[in-house]
């Protein structure tokens, strides 16, 4: 998993939220100032410059809650400056280290940020949907009063941490298809949940009426306790009904399915970059937290580095394919939340984001509705998700394609001819240039399904077809 934030980190308040600028680009990260000068005394005394404050290294886990975390060390498919750090809200396999075009196994994932009381609208919480669980919100609720000692966040909902109010900017602009930024929010607030596990907390979005919600695999994986926040303060206990670790998906259940409104799917494949695009979470704990922006790319594959031992279930290897790329802010804490079109609808669920130690830089990924719908229905219907396998090991070459490591015995690619050494340049005709592409056009296909590939050995172009076998 990707290394933690430091308590120093989190009282900077998440980053990127409404824009601040004359052009509308969110403000640059801040910077420490210079250490200051101690005044003088008398009778006059050496000036002593007070020391920098030390920065400080991942908390281990104990018993007590754990500190808001930060995302993971990651590397994008398409690498960064070497000067500039990268991190993921979830783990992978760390950059240069081999993909596998089969599933990968469960992964790691981060605990999101420190839960705090709902920000929505102003009054009183309602009353708990379920039983709740007293022990662990207690323990919530006393992160949440550091949480908002912590300081103001600045954007949509504005607020004291433990108050219950909420200002919501009054803004006329519109995201692109009539409805207004406001209007979005009126319709989707609802439908956006806030997750607290025993360990962790995250986003999820309403999927059904009869109590189903989907969030992250990375939030709920080692769960022993699920609560559900709402917007209106109320809160339910959760089951875990399945999860798919290749994906990133889980869905869980509430116990009171009381006036639950789904959200509304947008169509992901009909999507194009320059579109509107709302994320809604619960970055760093502050719930309803609203941003904007647009989507930045399409059709990500994203390799995610990550750390052992973080928990209970945990690994430290996962590569994610076929993901919409936004600029809107998402931070710790939004994972498994919505990103929403400019007419309210649901196309991603949240799940990871590249940045520096200082918060979000404008790279937040999302899985496409169109794939999350797919992989629930799965997950409800079957209890898990058939996908393809074709199993080779590969690794990235020169930009030319994705040199074969590895051919396992009795596999769809041994059947296939293909050998260590073959450099696959093509999938069902569509070019391949690195591993991520590879592994993006074997998962996104289920067993059974035949499919050309193109590959050169010894300088001589050569292609094959394999049958996929299930995950």
């Amino acid at each position: 998993m990707l290394p933690y934030m430091s308590d120093t980190e989190s009282t900077k308040g998440p980053e990127g939220t409404a824009p601040q600028g004359p052009d509308g680009a969110p403000d640059s990260p801040q910077h420490p100032a210079p250490p200051l000068a101690a005044p003088q005394a008398a009778p006059p005394a050496e000036p002593a410059a007070l020391a920098p404050e030390p920065s400080l290294p991942p908390a281990a886990p104990t018993d007590a809650p754990p500190p808001p975390p930060s995302a993971y060390a990651a590397a994008p498919a398409y690498a960064p400056q070497p000067t500039e750090q990268t991190r993921l809200l979830h783990p992978g396999a760390p950059q240069g280290a081999p993909h596998m075009a089969a599933p990968g196994d469960a992964t790691a994932w981060q605990p999101q940020g420190p839960p705090v009381p709902p920000m929505y609208r102003p009054g009183a919480p309602a009353a708990p949907r379920g039983g709740g669980r007293g022990k662990l919100v207690a323990g919530a609720l006393a992160l949440a009063l550091i949480a908002g000692g912590a300081g103001g966040v600045a954007g949509w909902f504005l607020g004291e941490g433990n108050s219950g109010t909420t200002v919501v900017e009054s803004v006329s602009m519109d995201a692109g298809n009539g409805m207004t930024y406001t209007e979005i929010v009126d319709k989707i607030g609802p439908s956006v949940v806030t997750i607290v596990t025993d360990s962790a907390e995250g986003s999820g979005v309403v999927y059904s009426e009869d109590g189903y919600i989907v969030t992250n695999n990375h939030v709920v994986d080692g769960a022993q306790a699920v609560e559900v926040r709402f917007s209106d303060g109320s809160t339910s206990d959760a089951s875990i009904v399945a999860t798919d670790s290749t994906q990133d998906l889980a869905v869980i259940q509430v116990s009171d399915t009381d006036g639950l409104k789904p959200i509304t799917f947008g169509d992901s494949d009909a999507i194009q970059v320059g579109d509107a695009a709302v994320a809604i979470g619960s970055p760093l704990g502050l719930e309803g937290t609203v941003t904007t922006g647009i989507v930045s790319a399409l059709d990500r594959s994203m390799t995610v580095a990550g750390e052992e031992g973080q928990g209970p279930g945990q690994s430290s290897s996962q590569t994610l394919t076929g993901l919409l790329q936004t600029d809107a802010a998402i931070n710790s804490g939004n994972s498994g939340g919505a990103l929403v079109d400019g007419n309210g609808d649901l196309i991603g669920i949240n799940t990871a984001i590249a940045t520096t130690d200082s918060g979000s830089i404008g790279l937040g990924f999302a899985i496409p509705s169109n794939t999350v719908q797919s992989v629930v229905e799965q997950l409800i219907e079957n209890g898990s998700v058939e996908q393809g396998y074709l199993g080779v090991s590969v690794a990235d070459t020169d930009g030319n394609g994705a040199m074969v490591l590895g051919v396992e015995p009795g596999s769809p690619a041994e059947t296939a001819g293909l050998q260590e050494g073959d450099i696959i340049t093509a999938i069902d005709g569509a070019t391949v240039t690195t591993a991520s592409e590879v592994v993006a056009a074997v998962q996104g296909q289920a067993s059974g399904t035949e499919i050309a590939i193109t590959y050169t050995r010894d300088e001589e172009q050569a292609e094959t077809t394999a049958t996929l076998a299930a995950s």
